[in-house]
C-alpha cells in the first residue's frame, strides 16, 4: 500500500503493454516489499518502539512525540529476528496476487472494448464503468493471496508457527475458517480499490477530453494519460478503507494481534472498524513512515516486553522447577509395620497394714515426778 503510488506510475509509464506492466509490477513488489511489511505491522498498531520528543525544526514543524523512522523499525526487526529476511515475510503469495491483479486486470479490458461513442460524457461513463468492473474482478480473484500475506506479517508479532509458510498458512485458514475465510475484508477492499479507480479514471479523463495538458503546459505520457498525481489522490481517498482492509483482514484469526489494543473493538464489522479508528484518532495511521507523530488521544503504541536478565534466566528456572516438582511425604506406617511393645509385667499388690489406734497418756503427778502409766480402759 505504501509502494502503491510508485506502482501506479510504472504501469502508466508502461504504456498499453501488458508484459512490460506484469514485469513493472512484480520489481515494484520485490524492491518495496520491506516497505510494505513494516506498513501492515504499523496499520495493526504494532509499534514495539517507544516515542521520542523532539523540537520543533525543518523535519518536525511542531515540537512533541514521535515515533522512530521506518528505517529504525526495520532494524529493530531484523535485530529481533536475527535476519533480514523477515522483511520478506509474504512475499511469495503478494508476489502471486500482483500476478493475478495484472492478469484478470488485462483480460477484462481486452474483453470490453474502449467506447466508439462520439459523446464524450458517455466516452468518460464508458471506461470508468470498464476500469472498474475490471478492478472489481481482480480484487475478488487476488483478494485470497491478501489475506495469507498480512497473516503471515502480522504473525511476528506473536511467533506463531501456523502462518509461517504459505501452505500452513492456507491448511490454517481453510482448517479454521473454511473457503470464507480467504474473504476476511472483501467488502472494504473492494469498495476502496473500486472507489479511488473511479476517481482516478474519472479524472484522467475529464483531463484529456478537455485537453488541459495542453492548456496547463503538462507533459503527457505514452498511452496520452495525463501526469498529474492522480494516484496520489486515490491513495489519500482510499487509505481509510485500505487500513480497514488490512485490519479486517487478520482479526479473529488465533493471532496475537487480536490482543493489542488498537484492534479490540473492531472484530464485529467492517463499519464498526473503520468507525473505531475514526473516534480514536488512527484513521490514518501508518500513512506516515517518516515523521509519524502521537497525538495525546492516539492508540498506538505497544510497550515492549521488559528484557529478562541472562543472570536471573537460570535462578528462575530452578525455583520454578522445585516449585513443580512434587514434594515426597513419607506414607504413615500400617498397623502390620508397628513393632511389638514388650508386655510390663503387673506389680503386687501390697496389703493394707493395719491401724494402731492412739494411746491417750494419763498424768498423775502434778509435779511430773512420777512415771506415766496407761489410762485405763473400760471393758
Amino acid at each position: 500500500m505504501v509502494d502503491g503510488d510508485i506502482g501506479r506510475m510504472l504501469r502508466s509509464e508502461a504504456g498499453n503493454n501488458p508484459t512490460v506492466k506484469m514485469l513493472g509490477s512484480l520489481a515494484q513488489v520485490l524492491i518495496f516489499n520491506p516497505f510494505h511489511t513494516v506498513t501492515v505491522l504499523l496499520q495493526v498498531g504494532y509499534e514495539p518502539l517507544p516515542p521520542t520528543y523532539r523540537k520543533p525544526s525543518i523535519f518536525f514543524f511542531s515540537g512533541g512525540f514521535y515515533y522512530p523512522n521506518i528505517f529504525k523499525y526495520m532494524k529493530y526487526l531484523t535485530d529481533k529476528e536475527g535476519s533480514r529476511l523477515v522483511l520478506y515475510r509474504g512475499l511469495t503469495p503478494r508476489l502471486g496476487g500482483v500476478f493475478i491483479t495484472n492478469s484478470v486486470r488485462s483480460e477484462v479490458l481486452a474483453a470490453v472494448p474502449a467506447s466508439t461513442s462520439k459523446c464524450p460524457p458517455e466516452q468518460i461513463a464508458h471506461e470508468v464503468g470498464r476500469q472498474c468492473a475490471a478492478t472489481a474482478l481482480a480484487v475478488i480473484t487476488s483478494h485470497p493471496l491478501l489475506v495469507v500475506t498480512n497473516r503471515m506479517i502480522v504473525s511476528l508479532i506473536g511467533g506463531e508457527e501456523k502462518y509461517s509458510t504459505v501452505i500452513s498458512a492456507i491448511s490454517t485458514i481453510f482448517g479454521e475458517e473454511g473457503l470464507l475465510g480467504f474473504y476476511a475484508g472483501i467488502v472494504p477492499h473492494l469498495l476502496g480499490e473500486v472507489s479511488g479507480k473511479a476517481i482516478e479514471v474519472l479524472i484522467q479523463e475529464i483531463v484529456e477530453k478537455a485537453e488541459l495538458n495542453k492548456k496547463l503546459g503538462l507533459p503527457a505520457h505514452a498511452d496520452g494519460k495525463t501526469s498529474l498525481p492522480v494516484s496520489a489522490i486515490h491513495g489519500f481517498l482510499s487509505y481509510p478503507l485500505q487500513l480497514t482492509t488490512t485490519i479486517m483482514t487478520v482479526n479473529n484469526c488465533g493471532l496475537a494481534v487480536s490482543d493489542l489494543p488498537t484492534v479490540q473493538g473492531t472484530q464485529s464489522s467492517w463499519i464498526a472498524c473503520i468507525k473505531a479508528l475514526w473516534n480514536s484518532g488512527n484513521i490514518k495511521r501508518g500513512s506516515n513512515l517518516m515523521f509519524a507523530r502521537k497525538s495525546a488521544d492516539q492508540t498506538w503504541h505497544t510497550p515492549p516486553s521488559p528484557p529478562t536478565s541472562p543472570d536471573v534466566e537460570p535462578l528462575a528456572e530452578e525455583v520454578a522447577a522445585v516449585v513443580e516438582s512434587p514434594v515426597e511425604v513419607p506414607a504413615a506406617p500400617t498397623v502390620a509395620e508397628v513393632p511389638d511393645v514388650p508386655v510390663v509385667p503387673e506389680v503386687p499388690v501390697v496389703p493394707e497394714v493395719p491401724v494402731v489406734p492412739e494411746v491417750s497418756v494419763v498424768s498423775e503427778c502434778p509435779d511430773g515426778k512420777c512415771e506415766l502409766k496407761p489410762a485405763a480402759t473400760s471393758e
